[in-house]
């Protein structure tokens, strides 16, 4: 009697034990205590020499990020532009710093949930030469209270899936054109001292600095306007690409002279119709935009900056 009323209890104390290891394990797996890794990218940004980017909004169509001569260029099938320089290096700190909060699916069947599979997600790779640095499809996102944001990916060849806080696909499921090289100017007004604006007729005008004022041909300019329009063009941008490039003369353009070993700006524009208006500059060889507000920011008739008009 005695020996059974003791296995009786061992047993009872077993499964006791029992059901309170499976509590701990779900419960450290639910909230951060983890039996996963703790990286998904770990590469060396200097050593990245090339990204590739299969977009869920292009339907997967390969777009790549190439260093060429310290220089980045984006291209997608037979098309090539200068791409944003700070675009290549913020996604690859971007990928680096993800770290994986839970373990959301460990088979295939959950990846169409989480939309991790190659036709619904966005795969990006890293390289360095021939070599495949990392190799991640970033999924879909979801919300929770208070303002936390998770994205779902999955290394390419592994079947966990991860949830990761923040939200990657705004930064990697983009078209071409949003890693592309937008800047207009970018350049410190405070050295400029000589803008020549050259327009079709007999329109054209100079603004010179003259000591410390300046003049918009012989004529004394108002220092407010003329603050104003530095201040409007000095760091300007533009994502509207035109698609056609201009095969006439520039009608509009505008160099910018200064001190300082300031390198010259040329900013040319092409009026092309009431619809199109085309601008090229040289601070960004290679792209064009489509953009009449541009345009009208830009090339400015002398009567804006004239302090007898004023």
């Amino acid at each position: 009697m005695y020996r059974k009323i003791n296995i009786k209890q061992l047993s009872i104390v077993f499964f006791s034990l029992l059901v309170i290891v499976v509590l701990v394990e779900w419960r450290s797996s639910r909230h951060g205590n983890r039996t996963f890794r703790e990286d998904l990218v770990n590469v060396d940004a200097e050593t990245v020499d090339a990204i590739e980017i299969f977009p869920k909004i292009t339907g997967g169509e390969k777009i790549r990020l190439i260093k060429e001569d310290e220089m980045w260029w984006a291209e997608s099938e037979s098309k090539k532009y200068p791409a944003d320089p700070t675009a290549a290096i913020s996604m690859i700190d971007e990928l680096n710093r993800i770290k994986p909060e839970s373990v959301v699916g460990v088979n295939e069947e959950r990846w169409g949930q989480y939309e991790v599979t190659d036709s619904l997600g966005t795969r990006v790779k890293l390289f360095s030469d021939t070599d495949l640095l990392a190799d991640i499809i970033i999924g879909k996102f979801s919300f929770s209270q208070p303002r936390k944001m998770t994205s779902y990916v999955r290394l390419a060849g592994e079947k966990e899936v991860y949830g990761v806080d923040g939200m990657l696909g705004m930064t990697f499921n983009r078209n071409l054109n949003a890693f592309r090289n937008k800047k207009v100017i970018a350049s410190n007004s405070s050295d400029w001292t000589r803008l020549t604006f050259t327009y079709p007729g007999d329109s054209s005008f100079v603004l010179q600095k003259t000591e410390n004022s300046w003049k918009v041909g012989d004529l004394p300019a108002d220092s407010a306007a003329v603050v104003n329009y530095f201040s409007s063009v000095r760091n300007i941008s533009e994502s509207n690409f035109a698609d056609n490039l201009p095969s006439s003369q520039p009608s509009h353009q505008l160099a910018i002279e200064g001190n300082n070993s300031m390198e010259n700006i040329l900013v040319k524009g092409y009026f092309l119709s009431d619809d199109e208006f085309i601008v090229e500059s040289s601070q960004n060889p290679g792209n064009y935009f489509d953009s009449h507000e541009l345009a009208e920011k830009i090339f400015i008739s002398s009567s804006k900056l004239s302090e007898a008009q004023n």
